[in-house]
């Protein structure tokens, strides 16, 4: 484990597809102030998000608005695979913790910006922003990359739990 503000990355590699990283930031306490994870364009990295997403929150003790998190990673991650770019990317997801607050971030090389559509009760698709909208505290976009954009949504929690790490800067 890297000292207190370092970052470590470890490969792993999937004989499906290409190789996957996984990055962390670790705090004085041992645990991470934040941990991210690459995922490659194919259905199932929605649901390999999703469980990155519980096993990250749950090493921190983050039980409060798991459920949030989880649709909302998937409803943005969806986003990333379909409207983002040629089939050969996928996305980034990253989760950081400050205290109450629990920050979600998705990056994709796609261009232009997620909007919120206002889908007829017959229409199959286009309620995953509402859905972001309704669930997270706060939810923007960040173009400041030279490819891509970052979706990033705050989820307030009522109890960090005892193991939470509180921020370094």
């Amino acid at each position: 484990m890297p000292a207190a503000g370092e970052s470590a990355t470890q490969r792993q590699a999937d004989p499906r597809t290409e190789t996957r990283s996984t990055e962390a930031r670790w705090s004085g306490s041992g645990l991470p102030l934040w941990q991210e994870q690459s995922f490659p364009h194919r259905g199932s990295s929605v649901s390999e998000a999703r469980k990155f997403a519980v096993e990250t929150l749950s090493a921190w003790g983050v039980r409060d608005r798991l459920d949030d998190v989880c649709l909302c990673l998937s409803e943005v991650a969806t986003n990333a695979l379909v409207h983002a770019g040629p089939p050969s990317i996928g996305f980034r997801a990253r989760l950081a913790i400050s205290g109450p607050v629990v920050r979600l971030e998705v990056h994709d090389l796609g261009p232009g910006r997620p909007r919120r559509k206002h889908p007829s009760l017959d229409d199959p698709s286009g309620r995953g922003l509402l859905l972001v909208d309704e669930l997270s505290d706060e939810w923007g976009v960040d173009h400041q990359h030279r490819l891509g954009k970052t979706v990033w949504l705050t989820f307030k929690i009522t109890d960090p739990g005892p193991r939470t790490p509180n921020r370094e800067t």
